[in-house]
């Protein structure tokens, strides 16, 4: 795709990011389907994407001239990684339902980056699109779990995962300025993969012995979210505002709702149907300018 496309049709890296929400919406189902540890799954998640990215890469290659993007997309790379290992663990400690909302406020970190570190300065509809989005997951959560959640070391750890999710997305940014999108996810996935191999390693996570229906859920697992996903994504940041694309991953939570009617047979609620319409009004929100 040359680079006048890119210019006289913007709307395909928004067909890209959501093809890229579309595959990482399968993650939760995926590390349920699986059922091993929350560092395993994390783990293998990085380890088979790498596994397909690296021919990709390698076939698509284009030199590497600028150091400062390679740094940039190792340190991506770290911050990936610390963000899955801080989610897995805070779903281990604490609900998963109060663990993906506080993991959710992810663009409230990005639009202060944005604000304290990027030219890009956040809207007011930026904010009110994001707090009606966070409010539509708060819903599909259910307002009576989080009322009776108490604050603890789970909660926490689901914070600041949100916070080095936010990072993430915006350094990403950064990094696409100056490398192709195969280097940059390849160099990335790389470095997520040594970063939670040494965690596994270091809290001696139990790596194998596991049940073939796991084994083919964790290379799905790494194939479609990872791979196929965070292509997507990386290649969309590399056109699209950290800001608007921050809360249009919000949408995941919807379509991971949807999936999991499709494949695990769970029933919707009307809650979770309005909350979900809710998530995509404050989508639209803030994506109505572009």
């Amino acid at each position: 795709m040359n680079v006048k496309l890119h210019k006289d049709h913007p709307w395909i890296h928004y067909l890209l990011l959501l093809f890229g929400v579309l595959c990482i919406s399968w993650s939760a189902i995926l590390v349920k389907l699986a059922d091993v540890s929350g560092f395993g799954s994390g783990f293998y998640r990085l380890f088979f994407g790498t596994l397909g990215i690296i021919p990709v890469w390698l076939y698509f290659k284009k030199p590497i001239t600028d150091l400062r993007g390679i740094k940039v997309a190792i340190i991506c790379g770290v911050l990936f990684a610390c963000d899955i290992a801080l989610w897995n663990t805070s779903i281990m400690l604490s609900k998963a339902s109060i663990s993906t909302l506080l993991a959710n406020l992810a663009p409230v970190w990005v639009g202060i980056g944005a604000l304290l570190f990027m030219k890009e300065k956040p809207n007011r509809i930026f904010w009110i699109g994001t707090a009606i989005s966070i409010f539509g997951v708060t819903i599909i959560i259910g307002l009576n779990q989080i009322l009776e959640a108490n604050l603890n070391l789970g909660n926490g750890l689901a914070i600041v995962a949100s916070m080095f999710y936010g990072a993430y997305l915006i350094t990403v940014r950064k990094g696409r300025n100056t490398l192709d999108t195969f280097s940059f996810t390849a160099i990335s996935m790389i470095s997520s993969t040594v970063v939670l191999g040494l965690i596994c390693l270091f809290t001696s996570t139990p790596l194998w012995g596991f049940r073939n229906h796991s084994w083919l859920a964790l290379i799905a697992l790494g194939l479609v979210p990872q791979l196929l996903g965070w292509l997507a994504i990386n290649q969309a940041l590399g056109h699209i505002s950290p800001t608007i694309a921050s809360v249009s991953l919000l949408s995941q939570t919807v379509f991971t709702a949807i999936f999991s009617v499709l494949l695990l047979g769970e029933i919707l609620t009307f809650h979770e149907i309005g909350g979900a319409v809710v998530v995509l009004v404050g989508i639209y929100l803030v994506n109505k300018r572009k």
